[in-house]
């Protein structure tokens, strides 16, 4: 089986996603407004796969031989578990290391702190070890609580994979 984990490109109603598929470590471009056509040169360019709630939209990715998934429902655990269906992701690992920018889909380097005093909370600062910051905006990450849950939530998805 192949270590390359899929590429996605994702339409405008599932921003949500999105931002759990970066979590978890997948290059998800998204777009809060886009053109159908466009968002289907993207998936044709870049060989990514098309997630959508627009039957259109999944109707011309197959007439074009694009690989899409049309979800249904708004609970973000059946919406990956829609996509395992087709796609067959492998175990869900929550690793800061590996995850993606949510703002922008860049990738996240590890920073030492002293970089980045002045640029977070002082809490934050003292409390937190480990930080990330992204390539492209700049934007900075930590495991926070929000962590914790979204560990439970790769999780609860492994446990509906078994």
């Amino acid at each position: 089986m192949s270590t390359d984990k899929p590429n996605f490109v994702v339409d405008s109603m599932l921003g949500n996603l999105a931002k759990k598929l970066r979590i978890l470590g997948y290059d998800s471009k998204y777009f809060s407004s886009i053109e159908d056509d466009k968002l289907v040169l993207i998936a044709k360019n870049e060989k990514r796969i098309i997630l959508t709630k627009d039957e259109q939209l999944s109707k011309n990715a197959e007439k074009q031989d694009i690989g899409f998934v049309l979800i249904r429902g708004n609970d973000e655990l059946e919406q990956i578990m829609q996509i395992n269906e087709k796609i067959k992701f492998d175990k869900f690992v929550m690793d800061t290391n590996n995850s993606r920018c949510i703002a922008c889909n860049g990738n996240l380097q590890p920073v030492e702190k002293f970089r980045i005093i002045g640029k977070i909370p002082e809490g934050v600062l003292e409390r937190e070890k480990k930080f990330w910051m992204c390539d492209s905006c700049k934007k900075i990450y930590w495991e926070g609580t929000h962590f914790e849950k979204l560990q439970e939530f790769a999780s609860r998805l492994n446990d509906r994979m078994n």
